[in-house]
């Protein structure tokens, strides 16, 4: 943010970054599924599976790791769900999707949160279980026996092993230029988000331009910009892997390296 950061060049930065998140997520989409069996939940538990039949190696050993993330997030407050977990589990996601990630922001001077969008950094999950779905859920627990929501946290927690593991999905899209990524959500209980990134990232203008940008819009979410300074320095992988393989054996065969 070298330059003046006011609201003309945060509106051209806006312009920009829509084309490109639309870009990178119709990319990411296109990989994930073709990557989709990798991050199949059979593919971890097999017959643990509540309605599936086939066997998955390692999957009585799949099922202590998912039990051992699941004991904390279902014995927290925000969830409250019964700690024992037994098979078969109601996991059915099939189809991986992404949703836009986001964040709560509270400028300083500011009693009230902001969400905040980044719009190059997604949620990675299965079809019709984003965040928005999950909070529905955690809504209406209490009117209900917990059960979809169960399913749902277990669904979150099946893709967090299944990204995790090595060899697996994270060098294939790393290839791909994507990044993968786990945090904890404090919003339900510490429940592992797992993220997708896109090879640039966005930025949070200054809280002066926040502020004024939620004011204008009437609403209490505000969406980050690209960082114009990653796209300039987007990096090719392959083509330095080679260039230094070029330099050590055969500097003298290309000029001006």
């Amino acid at each position: 943010m070298d330059q003046a950061f006011d609201i003309s060049r945060l509106l051209a930065l806006r312009s920009l970054t829509t084309p490109l998140a639309e870009l990178f997520s119709r990319q990411a989409r296109d990989h994930l599924a073709n990557l989709a069996p990798l991050l199949s939940p059979r593919a971890l538990l097999g017959d643990l599976i509540l309605g599936e039949k086939n066997v998955a190696k390692g999957s009585n050993l799949a099922f202590q790791e998912l039990n051992a993330l699941y004991q904390p997030v279902a014995k927290s407050a925000t969830l409250g769900l019964q700690s024992e977990l037994r098979p078969p589990l109601e996991i059915f996601g099939l189809t991986p999707e992404i949703f836009p990630a986001s964040y709560q922001y509270t400028p300083p001077g500011h009693n009230k949160p902001i969400t905040v969008i980044t719009p190059l950094k997604w949620v990675l999950i299965y079809k019709d279980l984003g965040p928005h779905r999950l909070r529905e859920l955690v809504g209406s627990h209490a009117r209900n026996d917990g059960g979809e929501l169960k399913s749902c946290v277990l669904h979150y927690l099946a893709m967090q092993i299944l990204a995790s593991r090595r060899p697996g999905i994270v060098p294939i899209l790393e290839a791909l230029r994507f990044t993968v990524s786990s945090e904890p959500a404090p919003e339900f209980g510490g429940l592992p988000y797992t993220y997708l990134s896109a090879p640039i990232s966005t930025v949070r203008p200054p809280d002066a331009l926040v502020v004024q940008s939620t004011q204008i819009s009437g609403t209490n979410t505000f969406e980050e910009v690209v960082d114009i300074a990653g796209v300039s320095n987007l990096a090719d992988p392959l083509r330095d892997e080679v260039m230094a393989v070029v330099r050590q054996h055969g500097s003298g065969l290309l000029p001006g390296i």
